[in-house]
């Protein structure tokens, strides 16, 4: 194949795969962990983390703790927010892991399904899996709206004040072979 020279347009194959490459990363199903705590004293992290190792790459995680303010960063927004946002539109599958403290998202895990509602990413297929270590399923309304505004389907969520590391891997093993269905020609 010779390279296109100015004034001459690549042929279909490339442009096929160029496009192929933009959906995926470098085409792999890219899958992208959000946790909404930092805290080795929890289960999420831990549980995202299993999670993830079950799955083959390309993945990312997030943990979302506590955001702290000082004198260089005074400003309560989240820096992670926007590059969150980013990363969730480039996603073939969300995995997103959360305690439900006090019977309601984290702030953090809020502060991101409002910017997800506010801005959702350009329609292409979206596949998420939700777990939520607690009892207050009705705190995950927000989430499961932003999600929804998004075009992420929500293949499945575990919401128990002790979900199991088992059942949250095979949630996530369902939701990747689901992922596979949508994106068939993804490397393994």
């Amino acid at each position: 194949m010779q390279n296109a020279k100015a004034g001459q347009s690549l042929p279909l194959f490339c442009i096929l795969h160029f496009a192929f490459c933009i959906d995926m990363h470098d085409g792999y199903i890219f899958t992208l962990g959000v946790c909404g705590s930092a805290s080795d004293s929890g289960p999420a992290p831990a549980c995202l983390d299993a999670m993830l190792a079950a799955l083959p790459p390309v993945k990312r995680a997030a943990y979302l703790g506590e955001v702290l303010v000082s004198e260089s960063a005074p400003s309560l927004a989240d820096p992670l927010t926007a590059p969150l946002l980013a990363e969730i539109a480039d996603a073939e599958l969300l995995l997103i892991v959360t305690p439900l403290p006090g019977g309601a998202l984290p702030a953090r895990v809020r502060a991101l399904a409002n910017g997800l509602s506010a801005a959702p990413p350009l329609a292409r297929p979206r596949l998420a899996a939700l777990v939520a270590f607690g009892n207050a399923a009705a705190a995950l309304r927000p989430l499961r709206h932003a999600l929804a505004l998004a075009g992420v389907e929500l293949l499945g969520e575990l919401v128990a004040p002790a979900v199991s590391i088992e059942d949250a891997v095979s949630l996530a093993r369902r939701a990747y072979a689901q992922a596979r269905l949508l994106q068939p020609d993804a490397l393994q």
